[in-house]
């Protein structure tokens, strides 16, 4: 299998774990300022490197925009700080939209005008070139067409999804999407589809496909996608928190009345994407070790999802876990203490 220019950086870890930080309660900038400095950001970027920024801007759907997509405040607040604050060369703003055209997403949320002021690069990944590789034991996917400027352009790659919950498709999912799950927007969409529907997703309503409510499919697909293009950074935009009302409020699941968004105002980074997921999973009240997708990531040695195992730094867990409702069919991902 070909190996993406990131896959070749080595994390740093704090007496064998890997850090995460949680930061809260200062201003976007400030906040990605702290993070870098607490997980010591220029131990993974260094001089002149290329560095790529991904955030979730999947769909321009019924969902409440500001909490089911990556934040413009938090966006730039990265583009910035990479720019500012570490030796970073070039930086590039990427995205592959599913269910809508990437540069109308771009648009939507003012993306050019952060790029121009802060001296970045904007990528529609749907459209960029592409060459096949091998999925080496690939759990669903045997091949997959990476996009050219993640796998090969990029020396650092940064997710950043928002904090939330999700799949509004019954019983089946991935329950959480995170740093992750945000790597689908990097399958090229002119091969896979806008909605990302060539892309193996789940067997609806299949009870052999099902663990804790998820698909076992999906959550083989996400991680093959991130044994092809890694990412080095993790950084989870928790300004805000989007999880399911106390009750369904309406038949149609994209309805933005069966959300609730809460403010949080904080962030979540570290170099194991694994691990920063599954303090995200913490903050929500919810196991790690009940998400398919981390639980599989795990298996290919990509992180931990083991809290045990992850140097925290920063605010405390137990001083900003909240209380979120997972979709419906999800409800045994929630930690019962």
């Amino acid at each position: 299998m070909s190996v993406s220019r990131s896959a070749l950086k080595v994390a740093p870890r704090v007496e064998g774990k890997p850090c995460v930080s949680i930061v809260r309660g200062k201003s976007p900038y400030e906040m990605v300022r702290e993070a870098f400095a607490l997980i010591e950001v220029d131990r993974v970027i260094e001089p002149g490197d290329t560095v790529l920024v991904k955030p979730n801007f999947s769909a321009l759907w019924r969902l409440p925009l500001r909490g089911s997509l990556t934040s413009p405040e938090a966006l730039e607040a990265v583009v910035r700080a990479v720019r500012e604050d570490t030796e970073a060369g070039e930086v590039i703003i990427a995205e592959g939209s599913g269910g809508s055209q990437t540069w109308r997403c771009f648009f939507k949320f003012k993306v050019p005008e952060i790029a121009v002021k802060h001296g970045a690069r904007l990528v529609d990944l749907n459209w960029d070139e592409a060459q096949k590789v091998q999925v080496q034991n690939g759990y669903v996917l045997k091949e997959f067409w990476p996009a050219r400027t993640i796998h090969q352009v990029a020396d650092v790659v940064i997710s950043l999804p928002v904090l939330k919950i999700w799949d509004p498709f019954e019983p089946s999912g991935s329950a959480v999407s995170l740093t992750l799950k945000n790597m689908i927007g990097t399958a090229p969409g002119r091969f896979y589809g806008w909605s990302k529907s060539g892309l193996p997703h789940f067997k609806t309503n299949d009870p052999s496909d099902l663990m804790f409510g998820q698909s076992i499919q999906e959550a083989g697909m996400v991680v093959d996608i991130c044994t092809v293009n890694r990412v080095n950074i993790g950084l989870v935009d928790a300004l805000t928190v989007m999880h399911f009302a106390d009750e369904r409020k309406s038949e149609d699941l994209l309805d933005a009345e069966n959300y609730r968004v809460e403010e949080l105002n904080m962030l979540v980074a570290g170099y194991d994407p694994v691990a920063v997921d599954s303090v995200g999973c913490a903050v929500m009240g919810f196991n790690p070790k009940r998400i398919v997708h981390l639980n599989l990531a795990v298996e290919k040695r990509l992180g931990t999802n083991d809290l045990n195992e992850i140097a925290l730094v920063g605010e405390r867990l137990e001083d900003v876990r909240r209380t979120c409702n997972p979709m419906p069919w999800h409800s045994e991902i929630v930690d019962r203490g």
